[in-house]
Protein backbone atom coordinates (compact mmCIF):
# COMPACT_ATOMS: atom_id res chain seq x y z
CA UNK A 1 0.00 0.00 0.00
CA UNK A 2 1.16 3.35 -0.83
CA UNK A 3 0.25 6.33 1.54
CA UNK A 4 0.34 9.82 0.55
CA UNK A 5 -0.14 12.89 2.70
CA UNK A 6 -2.79 16.51 2.01
CA UNK A 7 -2.23 19.18 4.16
CA UNK A 8 -4.18 22.44 3.82
CA UNK A 9 -3.00 25.20 6.44
CA UNK A 10 -4.45 28.48 6.70
CA UNK A 11 -4.51 31.74 9.03
CA UNK A 12 -7.15 29.72 11.33
CA UNK A 13 -6.46 25.87 10.98
CA UNK A 14 -4.57 23.25 9.86
CA UNK A 15 -5.85 20.06 8.04
CA UNK A 16 -3.34 17.03 7.51
CA UNK A 17 -4.91 13.60 5.87
CA UNK A 18 -3.66 10.30 4.71
CA UNK A 19 -4.65 8.22 2.30
CA UNK A 20 -3.52 5.16 -0.16
CA UNK A 21 -3.12 5.43 -3.76
CA UNK A 22 -6.95 5.01 -4.56
CA UNK A 23 -7.26 7.85 -1.86
CA UNK A 24 -9.22 6.11 0.81
CA UNK A 25 -8.70 8.26 3.53
CA UNK A 26 -6.40 5.85 6.48
CA UNK A 27 -6.29 9.26 8.72
CA UNK A 28 -6.71 12.64 9.54
CA UNK A 29 -5.08 15.25 12.02
CA UNK A 30 -5.64 18.96 13.16
CA UNK A 31 -3.81 21.73 14.60
CA UNK A 32 -4.20 25.73 14.97
CA UNK A 33 -2.90 28.21 12.19
CA UNK A 34 0.07 27.60 9.51
CA UNK A 35 0.60 31.16 8.05
CA UNK A 36 3.98 32.02 8.85
CA UNK A 37 2.95 35.42 7.93
CA UNK A 38 0.67 35.49 10.93
CA UNK A 39 1.85 33.58 13.75
CA UNK A 40 5.88 33.14 12.47
CA UNK A 41 7.87 29.99 11.05
CA UNK A 42 8.21 28.56 14.36
CA UNK A 43 4.62 28.24 15.04
CA UNK A 44 3.54 27.41 11.70
CA UNK A 45 5.84 24.41 10.75
CA UNK A 46 4.63 23.34 14.69
CA UNK A 47 1.31 22.98 13.67
CA UNK A 48 1.97 21.00 10.12
CA UNK A 49 4.36 18.54 11.92
CA UNK A 50 1.62 18.13 14.64
CA UNK A 51 -1.19 18.07 11.88
CA UNK A 52 0.99 15.72 10.19
CA UNK A 53 1.59 13.52 13.46
CA UNK A 54 -1.77 13.23 14.63
CA UNK A 55 -2.93 11.79 10.81
CA UNK A 56 -0.26 9.54 10.97
CA UNK A 57 -0.88 8.00 14.02
CA UNK A 58 -4.54 7.60 13.64
CA UNK A 59 -3.29 6.13 9.90
CA UNK A 60 -0.97 3.76 12.06
CA UNK A 61 1.62 4.45 10.40
CA UNK A 62 5.10 6.85 10.69
CA UNK A 63 6.63 9.12 8.55
CA UNK A 64 9.44 7.36 6.75
CA UNK A 65 6.42 5.01 5.49
CA UNK A 66 4.81 8.50 3.93
CA UNK A 67 5.70 8.15 -0.08
CA UNK A 68 5.03 11.85 -0.67
CA UNK A 69 3.58 15.04 0.89
CA UNK A 70 1.44 17.52 -0.58
CA UNK A 71 1.03 20.69 1.40
CA UNK A 72 -0.67 23.85 0.15
CA UNK A 73 -0.14 27.09 2.99
CA UNK A 74 -1.74 30.61 3.21
CA UNK A 75 0.89 33.42 2.94
CA UNK A 76 3.91 31.18 0.36
CA UNK A 77 2.74 33.08 -2.88
CA UNK A 78 6.00 35.23 -3.02
CA UNK A 79 8.67 32.97 -3.97
CA UNK A 80 10.86 34.02 -0.89
CA UNK A 81 8.25 33.25 1.56
CA UNK A 82 8.37 29.58 -0.36
CA UNK A 83 11.07 29.05 0.00
CA UNK A 84 11.53 29.83 3.53
CA UNK A 85 9.16 28.02 4.58
CA UNK A 86 10.01 25.05 1.91
CA UNK A 87 13.30 24.62 3.91
CA UNK A 88 11.67 25.10 7.46
CA UNK A 89 9.41 22.26 6.60
CA UNK A 90 12.03 20.14 5.17
CA UNK A 91 14.54 20.50 8.11
CA UNK A 92 11.25 19.90 10.95
CA UNK A 93 10.16 16.76 8.73
CA UNK A 94 13.41 15.50 8.41
CA UNK A 95 14.56 15.64 12.28
CA UNK A 96 11.57 13.40 12.53
CA UNK A 97 12.18 10.95 9.98
CA UNK A 98 14.52 8.87 11.75
CA UNK A 99 17.37 10.69 10.08
CA UNK A 100 16.09 9.00 6.58
CA UNK A 101 17.35 12.52 4.99
CA UNK A 102 17.74 11.49 1.31
CA UNK A 103 14.16 10.70 1.23
CA UNK A 104 13.36 13.78 1.44
CA UNK A 105 13.50 15.54 -1.82
CA UNK A 106 11.95 17.94 -4.21
CA UNK A 107 10.02 14.72 -5.68
CA UNK A 108 7.89 13.92 -2.38
CA UNK A 109 7.35 17.24 -1.27
CA UNK A 110 4.94 19.32 -2.99
CA UNK A 111 4.73 22.54 -1.39
CA UNK A 112 2.42 25.23 -2.70
CA UNK A 113 -0.37 27.62 -1.66
CA UNK A 114 -3.46 26.95 -0.06
CA UNK A 115 -5.72 28.72 -3.42
CA UNK A 116 -3.79 26.01 -5.98
CA UNK A 117 -5.02 23.15 -3.44
CA UNK A 118 -8.44 24.93 -2.73
CA UNK A 119 -8.85 24.87 -6.81
CA UNK A 120 -7.61 21.45 -7.75
CA UNK A 121 -10.34 20.08 -5.01
CA UNK A 122 -12.94 22.42 -5.20
CA UNK A 123 -13.27 21.35 -9.61
CA UNK A 124 -10.90 18.37 -9.49
CA UNK A 125 -8.54 19.56 -11.36
CA UNK A 126 -11.02 21.15 -14.31
CA UNK A 127 -11.20 24.77 -14.99
CA UNK A 128 -12.73 27.11 -12.70
CA UNK A 129 -12.30 29.40 -10.12
CA UNK A 130 -12.16 29.00 -6.31
CA UNK A 131 -12.72 31.94 -3.74
CA UNK A 132 -11.67 31.26 -0.06
CA UNK A 133 -12.63 33.49 2.37
CA UNK A 134 -11.12 32.47 5.93
CA UNK A 135 -9.07 34.98 8.03
CA UNK A 136 -7.89 36.22 4.79
CA UNK A 137 -9.33 36.10 1.13
CA UNK A 138 -8.42 35.37 -2.26
CA UNK A 139 -9.20 34.11 -5.78
CA UNK A 140 -7.55 31.54 -7.73
CA UNK A 141 -8.36 30.08 -11.24
CA UNK A 142 -7.56 28.08 -14.26
CA UNK A 143 -8.50 28.29 -17.74
CA UNK A 144 -9.13 25.50 -20.35
CA UNK A 145 -5.50 26.65 -21.76
CA UNK A 146 -3.90 25.82 -18.05
CA UNK A 147 -3.57 29.12 -18.03
CA UNK A 148 -3.86 30.52 -14.34
CA UNK A 149 -4.30 33.81 -12.14
CA UNK A 150 -5.07 34.97 -9.06
CA UNK A 151 -6.94 38.35 -7.18
CA UNK A 152 -6.39 39.20 -3.75
CA UNK A 153 -4.63 37.59 -0.58
CA UNK A 154 -2.81 41.13 -0.11
CA UNK A 155 -3.27 40.65 3.37
CA UNK A 156 -5.48 42.63 6.10
CA UNK A 157 -3.59 45.84 5.99
CA UNK A 158 -4.12 46.41 2.94
CA UNK A 159 -6.53 44.25 0.77
CA UNK A 160 -8.22 40.59 1.94
CA UNK A 161 -11.67 42.47 1.20
CA UNK A 162 -14.71 40.29 1.88
CA UNK A 163 -12.64 38.03 4.34
CA UNK A 164 -13.00 37.31 8.45
CA UNK A 165 -11.04 39.88 9.34
CA UNK A 166 -12.33 42.77 7.57
CA UNK A 167 -16.33 41.46 8.06
CA UNK A 168 -14.69 41.70 11.75
CA UNK A 169 -13.47 45.26 11.05
CA UNK A 170 -16.04 46.47 9.08
CA UNK A 171 -18.28 45.72 12.59
CA UNK A 172 -15.87 47.47 14.88
CA UNK A 173 -16.36 50.39 12.79
CA UNK A 174 -20.01 50.10 12.56
CA UNK A 175 -20.11 50.12 16.32
CA UNK A 176 -17.77 52.88 17.01
CA UNK A 177 -19.79 54.77 14.44
CA UNK A 178 -23.06 53.75 16.32
CA UNK A 179 -21.41 54.77 19.84
CA UNK A 180 -20.93 58.15 18.28
CA UNK A 181 -24.23 58.85 16.96
CA UNK A 182 -22.81 58.58 13.19
CA UNK A 183 -25.18 55.23 12.61
CA UNK A 184 -27.71 54.15 14.06
CA UNK A 185 -28.01 51.74 16.24
CA UNK A 186 -26.91 48.12 15.81
CA UNK A 187 -27.63 44.61 17.68
CA UNK A 188 -23.70 44.72 17.08
CA UNK A 189 -23.28 46.75 19.90
CA UNK A 190 -24.13 44.61 22.76
CA UNK A 191 -22.20 41.26 20.62
CA UNK A 192 -19.12 43.19 20.41
CA UNK A 193 -18.92 44.32 24.11
CA UNK A 194 -20.14 40.36 24.72
CA UNK A 195 -17.82 38.96 22.62
CA UNK A 196 -14.63 41.17 24.19
CA UNK A 197 -16.05 40.98 27.83
CA UNK A 198 -16.21 44.37 28.11
CA UNK A 199 -19.26 46.80 29.19
CA UNK A 200 -19.42 49.62 26.16
CA UNK A 201 -17.85 50.37 23.38
CA UNK A 202 -15.38 53.06 24.63
CA UNK A 203 -13.22 49.64 26.25
CA UNK A 204 -12.55 48.38 22.50
CA UNK A 205 -9.29 51.04 22.23
CA UNK A 206 -8.06 48.87 25.48
CA UNK A 207 -8.92 45.52 24.03
CA UNK A 208 -7.62 46.31 20.32
CA UNK A 209 -4.68 48.33 20.60
CA UNK A 210 -3.85 47.97 24.78
CA UNK A 211 -0.80 44.85 23.55
CA UNK A 212 1.81 45.35 21.04
CA UNK A 213 0.21 42.25 19.25
CA UNK A 214 -2.82 43.02 17.65
CA UNK A 215 -5.86 40.52 18.96
CA UNK A 216 -6.79 38.27 16.17
CA UNK A 217 -10.77 40.10 15.27
CA UNK A 218 -11.61 37.75 12.32
CA UNK A 219 -13.49 35.20 14.66
CA UNK A 220 -15.75 37.82 15.20
CA UNK A 221 -16.97 38.00 12.02
CA UNK A 222 -19.28 34.73 13.28
CA UNK A 223 -20.92 37.03 15.80
CA UNK A 224 -21.72 39.37 12.34
CA UNK A 225 -23.05 36.42 10.98
CA UNK A 226 -25.18 35.78 13.48
CA UNK A 227 -26.44 39.17 14.07
CA UNK A 228 -27.35 38.87 10.32
CA UNK A 229 -29.69 36.36 10.97
CA UNK A 230 -31.48 37.79 13.41
CA UNK A 231 -32.38 40.51 11.23
CA UNK A 232 -29.26 43.27 12.16
CA UNK A 233 -29.78 45.91 8.77
CA UNK A 234 -26.11 46.64 9.72
CA UNK A 235 -24.85 43.04 10.08
CA UNK A 236 -26.88 42.00 6.85
CA UNK A 237 -25.28 45.17 4.81
CA UNK A 238 -21.89 44.11 6.05
CA UNK A 239 -22.20 40.65 4.94
CA UNK A 240 -23.56 41.85 1.46
CA UNK A 241 -20.64 44.13 0.66
CA UNK A 242 -17.94 41.60 1.85
CA UNK A 243 -19.91 39.24 -0.74
CA UNK A 244 -19.57 41.77 -4.05
CA UNK A 245 -16.25 42.24 -2.98
CA UNK A 246 -15.59 38.62 -2.88
CA UNK A 247 -17.38 38.98 -6.42
CA UNK A 248 -14.79 41.64 -7.58
CA UNK A 249 -12.23 40.01 -6.46
CA UNK A 250 -13.42 36.60 -8.32
CA UNK A 251 -14.05 38.62 -11.39
CA UNK A 252 -10.97 39.91 -11.97
CA UNK A 253 -9.60 36.57 -12.56
CA UNK A 254 -12.49 35.36 -14.44
CA UNK A 255 -11.36 38.45 -16.96
CA UNK A 256 -7.86 37.65 -16.54
CA UNK A 257 -8.37 34.18 -18.03
CA UNK A 258 -11.30 35.20 -20.53
CA UNK A 259 -13.87 32.70 -19.63
CA UNK A 260 -16.43 35.67 -19.34
CA UNK A 261 -18.54 33.70 -21.88
CA UNK A 262 -17.63 30.35 -20.64
CA UNK A 263 -19.32 27.82 -18.93
CA UNK A 264 -17.69 26.95 -15.64
CA UNK A 265 -17.69 26.27 -11.68
CA UNK A 266 -16.98 29.11 -9.29
CA UNK A 267 -16.53 27.32 -5.92
CA UNK A 268 -15.79 28.98 -2.13
CA UNK A 269 -14.19 27.80 0.88
CA UNK A 270 -13.73 29.24 3.88
CA UNK A 271 -15.83 29.88 7.17
CA UNK A 272 -16.92 33.34 5.97
CA UNK A 273 -19.47 30.95 3.56
CA UNK A 274 -21.15 29.55 6.66
CA UNK A 275 -23.11 33.11 6.43
CA UNK A 276 -24.90 31.23 3.73
CA UNK A 277 -27.07 33.36 1.44
CA UNK A 278 -26.24 36.28 3.29
CA UNK A 279 -22.89 36.60 1.67
CA UNK A 280 -23.88 33.47 -1.58
CA UNK A 281 -26.44 35.68 -2.94
CA UNK A 282 -24.93 39.16 -3.76
CA UNK A 283 -21.37 37.19 -4.64
CA UNK A 284 -23.79 35.18 -7.06
CA UNK A 285 -25.51 38.30 -8.77
CA UNK A 286 -22.49 40.37 -9.53
CA UNK A 287 -20.45 37.35 -10.71
CA UNK A 288 -23.29 36.16 -13.25
CA UNK A 289 -23.41 39.93 -14.22
CA UNK A 290 -20.14 38.91 -15.92
CA UNK A 291 -20.16 35.41 -16.43
CA UNK A 292 -23.60 34.35 -16.86
CA UNK A 293 -23.02 30.63 -17.71
CA UNK A 294 -20.64 30.40 -14.55
CA UNK A 295 -22.25 28.51 -11.66
CA UNK A 296 -21.59 28.85 -8.21
CA UNK A 297 -21.13 25.83 -6.50
CA UNK A 298 -19.90 24.20 -3.34
CA UNK A 299 -16.50 22.72 -4.21
CA UNK A 300 -16.08 18.77 -5.41
CA UNK A 301 -13.97 17.99 -2.49
CA UNK A 302 -11.76 20.64 0.44
CA UNK A 303 -8.57 21.76 -0.07
CA UNK A 304 -6.61 18.80 1.65
CA UNK A 305 -8.29 16.34 -1.07
CA UNK A 306 -7.42 18.95 -3.32
CA UNK A 307 -3.42 17.89 -2.12
CA UNK A 308 -3.77 14.30 -2.16
CA UNK A 309 -4.78 14.59 -5.95
CA UNK A 310 -2.12 16.73 -7.22
CA UNK A 311 0.57 14.55 -4.85
CA UNK A 312 -1.31 11.49 -6.97
CA UNK A 313 -0.92 13.66 -10.16
CA UNK A 314 2.91 14.48 -9.54
CA UNK A 315 3.54 10.54 -9.08
CA UNK A 316 1.70 9.63 -12.15
CA UNK A 317 -0.36 6.56 -10.31
CA UNK A 318 -3.51 5.65 -11.46
CA UNK A 319 -6.67 5.52 -9.26
CA UNK A 320 -10.06 5.34 -9.56
CA UNK A 321 -12.24 6.65 -6.29
CA UNK A 322 -15.12 4.74 -5.41
CA UNK A 323 -17.84 7.48 -5.52
CA UNK A 324 -19.37 6.38 -1.78
CA UNK A 325 -15.34 6.16 -0.82
CA UNK A 326 -14.66 8.93 2.54
CA UNK A 327 -13.15 11.71 0.05
CA UNK A 328 -16.92 12.50 -0.52
CA UNK A 329 -17.74 12.76 2.48
CA UNK A 330 -15.26 15.39 3.63
CA UNK A 331 -16.79 18.25 1.26
CA UNK A 332 -19.55 19.22 4.45
CA UNK A 333 -16.80 19.08 6.83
Amino acid sequence: MIRIAGIDGGGTKTIALIADERLRVLGEGRAGPSNFLRVGVDAAVAAVVTALEDACRQARCTLSELAALGIGLAGIAHPAHHRRMREALLRALTERRAGMRALWTAEDLLLTTDAEIALYGATDGQPGVVIIAGTGSIAYGMNAHGQKARSGGWGPTFGDEGSGYDIARRALVAVASAYDGRLPPTLLTDRVCQYFGIESPADLPRIIYGSEVSPNIAPLSEVVIQAAREGDAVARHILREAGLELARTAIAVIKRLRLQREAFRVSYVGGVFSAGELILGPLREKIQEVAPRAELAPPLFPPAVGALKLVLARLDLSHREDPTCSLHTLSAR
